[in-house]
C-alpha cells in the first residue's frame, strides 16, 4: 500500500468501541502522524465542535456515524451545519446501511460523503487510505488555508 504521509486531525463520532478500535488501528497503519479523536456519540461532537473558539481549531474531517443513541448522525450534521464556524466543515457520514434513502437524507443534510462501512480489516484500510489520500492530502480544506 503506498502512502503518503498526510497528518491531520480527524474526529470519529461512533457509539460503537470495536468499529472505533478499528478505524484507529487502519488510520494508524497508513499514517501515524494523523491525530484522531473518538467522541462517543452526536451530542459529545456538538458540545465539543461548537466550543472551538478558533477556526484553525477544527479538525481536518469528522466521520460521523448515522446511528448513534441520544443525538444520532443525521441531528449531528443538522446542528453542525447550522453553525457558521462549522457549516464548511467536511463531514463524511457513514453507516453499516447502504440504504438509498439514508444516502440521499446524508447529502441532502450537508454531509460531503457518505460511505458504507467496510466489512474486512482489508476493506477498511482501503476506505481509510482513500479517506486520507483525498481529504486529508488532496482536497483544499478551509481550516488548512
Amino acid at each position: 500500500m503506498d502512502t503518503i504521509a498526510t497528518g491531520g486531525n480527524v474526529i470519529i463520532v461512533d457509539d460503537d468501541d470495536e468499529d472505533v478500535f478499528a478505524i484507529r488501528r487502519a488510520f494508524s497503519k497508513y499514517d501515524g502522524s494523523i491525530q484522531l479523536r473518538h467522541l462517543a456519540d452526536g451530542a459529545k461532537a456538538v458540545d465539543h465542535l461548537l466550543a472551538v473558539q478558533e477556526f484553525s481549531d477544527l479538525p481536518d474531517l469528522v466521520l460521523l456515524d448515522i446511528n448513534m443513541p441520544r443525538v444520532n448522525g443525521f441531528e449531528t450534521l443538522q446542528a453542525l451545519r447550522s453553525s457558521t464556524l462549522t457549516r464548511h466543515l467536511p463531514i463524511i457520514m457513514f453507516s453499516t446501511s447502504d440504504s438509498v434513502r439514508e444516502i440521499r437524507q446524508a447529502y441532502a443534510a450537508g454531509a460531503n460523503a457518505h460511505m458504507v462501512k467496510p466489512n474486512s480489516m482489508s476493506e477498511l484500510q482501503e476506505f481509510v487510505r482513500a479517506i486520507a489520500l483525498f481529504w486529508l492530502n488532496s482536497a483544499a480544506l478551509p481550516n488548512r488555508s
